[in-house]
């Protein structure tokens, strides 16, 4: 918003919110708004998080894969009436073969990896906690956990398979094996040891079928030689011609079945010695690229790290902001308040850059530093807040403006000095009361002496001699109740209304003191002074204890942006004010009750 924007639309009984309506869509201004808002907040976890996940990466042991290559040979042709097998599906069944027990029992059988401490599944604290849960849950039930051994070879293969990697490169048939651990060393053994646990797996098996082939083969060859080599001598003829025809005739058949059987046993006996068998049935691999120790560790990544620490912190700053802001509804810019409140009368005060203020001469000790502090723009904006006060235009006598805030630390006094100022210029005799009793005071001998039930008073005068402006200060010489502090005020709030047109009184902020309150009864009009850091609630609150018809606006302090008319022109000329900054003069003078 900028900060010259005021609104004055009605000047209703009563502070009511704004029904729903079409400002509650979200727009790019209120998008703008909330990264204004909430930029530091994110920087905050972004910081945070970066921290942690650089401490992560510092404590947490390094990780070292390295990896290995083999390549697959051709899937095996198909059987008489089977369809050509894919040569992906054939990989992705190889890949589920690395992995499987029977390969990588075989790499811990023969590395001896059942009986690594690292290999041996974790009896550390966790697994102590979850057998003492077991047993007491069992123990109510009225059961006992069945006594299980551990089967060591096992859990060495779980581990095993956890840290290996198994993936197909490309759409080649090369095969990629990773072997992760904390000793690059040994990470590199254990993934060629894979590689040629896979190799000499597939070679057993291939030993494995000729063997049973070649069983089979001598079983066959035995029984064909058998029925091939009969005797070939024909046994002596019967006398009887019929008979000794059914005997020729008898003798041709054996022939034959002993030709045919001899050519069965020839063709087997051939088979034999070819290099065709059912062993090359059975795929078998290759390695092309050994595993070398990593000198990298492939975790915990820097980059990697680094940049999900900053995802995480900004999307826990965002939603950091936005709970925030739906729980704690804090006031950020001018259609903010008005939103929340209902409430018209809402000016905002720039954030003015320190090279901006200037400071006046310097005054004593025991007044508040901020009211020899000056800028142009914090007049300007308070000056739409004079024009809108009855007791500017009407020259009205003992007319007293009380400026506070719901927080502390808010720019209470900075307001109430500058809007001091302007009311001063006009002409009329104006007094700035700096009822801030709970604040230290920087000379105890300057203050005139008071019972311990009273505040002490002091007066100086700020400014040149053509626009004086009278301070009050009210600060205790001894330890004095908050009962005792708000009667004493408003006590001098009603003596001074005879003295001075115009009385503004610089308040603590309502969650410290019920100062504001106790002289509601004497005051004309309040001021309220928001930092942007207030919420609703706090605002809803305070609106509670000051009536509709004596709240003259509210002021929400270090808005972003600057008016239009106020920013420094390209040529290098100084903004202009409605009223000048006049010196502090030194003159000060007791003041009695």
């Amino acid at each position: 918003m900028f900060a010259n924007r005021f609104i004055v639309e009605s000047s209703g009984p009563s502070h009511q919110s704004v029904p729903p309506g079409d400002g509650d869509e979200l727009t790019a201004k209120d998008i703008i708004a909330f990264v204004r808002s909430s930029w530091r907040l994110c920087l905050l976890w972004v910081v945070v998080s970066v921290g942690i996940g650089g401490a992560y990466a510092v404590l947490s042991p390094g990780y070292y894969t390295a990896y290995t290559t083999i390549l697959l040979s051709s899937p095996p042709d198909p059987q008489p009436g089977e369809a050509q097998a894919d040569d992906r599906a054939y990989v992705e069944s190889q890949i589920q073969v690395i992995q499987s027990d029977e390969v990588i029992g075989r790499v811990v059988d023969r590395n001896g990896l059942s009986e690594r401490e690292e290999f041996v599944a974790d009896d550390g604290l966790r697994a102590r906690i979850s057998g003492y849960v077991k047993s007491q849950i069992a123990s109510l039930f009225g059961t006992e956990l069945p006594a299980v051994k551990p089967n060591i070879r096992h859990e060495a293969i779980v581990i095993v398979r956890d840290a290996l990697s198994v993936r197909q490169l490309g759409f080649s048939s090369a095969v990629e094996i990773g072997f992760t651990s904390t000793d690059p060393q040994f990470s590199a053994i254990l993934a060629n040891a894979v590689a040629d646990g896979y190799i000499g797996n597939q070679s057993d098996r291939r030993r494995g079928a000729r063997a049973e082939e070649t069983l089979d083969l001598q079983r066959r060859l035995a029984e064909l030689r058998q029925k091939a080599f009969v005797s070939d001598q024909q046994k002596e003829l019967p006398p009887d011609p019929e008979s000794a025809e059914r005997a020729r005739v008898l003798f041709r058949e054996q022939q034959s079945a002993a030709e045919v059987y001899r050519s069965l046993y020839n063709a087997l006996l051939q088979r034999t010695h070819s290099d065709f068998s059912a062993s090359s049935l059975i795929p078998s691999a290759r390695v092309i690229t050994a595993a070398e120790p990593p000198r990298r560790p492939s975790w915990p990544s820097t980059v990697l790290i680094a940049a999900l620490s900053v995802v995480a912190g900004g999307v826990a700053g965002v939603g950091h902001a936005l709970a925030r802001q739906v729980i704690n509804h804090p006031l950020t810019t001018v259609e903010d308040v008005r939103r929340s409140t209902g409430i018209d009368r809402v000016v905002g005060t720039p954030r003015i850059p320190r090279h901006r203020w200037k400071i006046l001469q310097r005054c004593e000790q025991f007044l508040q530093p901020v009211y020899s502090k000056g800028a142009l723009e914090l007049l300007s904006s308070l000056s739409k807040i004079a024009a809108r006060m009855r007791g500017v235009h009407g020259r009205q006598t003992g007319f007293v403006i009380g400026v506070a805030s719901p927080l502390a630390a808010s720019g209470t006094s900075t307001v109430a000095a500058h809007l001091a100022r302007l009311i001063a210029a006009t002409g009329q005799r104006t007094l700035l009361v700096d009822a801030n009793w709970q604040k230290p005071s920087m000379d105890q001998p300057m203050l005139s002496a008071e019972p311990g039930r009273k505040l002490a008073r002091a007066f100086a005068t700020i400014g040149s001699d053509q626009e004086e402006l009278e301070v009050l200060v009210l600060r205790p010489t001894e330890p004095i109740s908050d009962l005792n502090a708000s009667l004493s005020i408003s006590a001098a709030l009603q003596h001074l209304q005879q003295e001075y047109s115009c009385v503004i009184v610089d308040f603590h902020s309502t969650d410290r003191t019920a100062d504001l309150e106790a002289a509601m009864g004497i005051l004309s009009e309040v001021l309220v002074v928001l930092a942007r850091r207030t919420s609703a609630d706090h605002l809803g609150e305070m609106l509670r204890i000051i009536p509709a018809e004596k709240l003259s606006a509210v002021a929400l302090t270090r808005t972003n942006r600057l008016p239009s008319f106020l920013r420094r022109p390209a040529g290098g000329g100084k903004p202009r004010g409605p009223v000048g900054l006049g010196k502090a003069s030194g003159r000060m003078r007791q003041h009695g009750p």
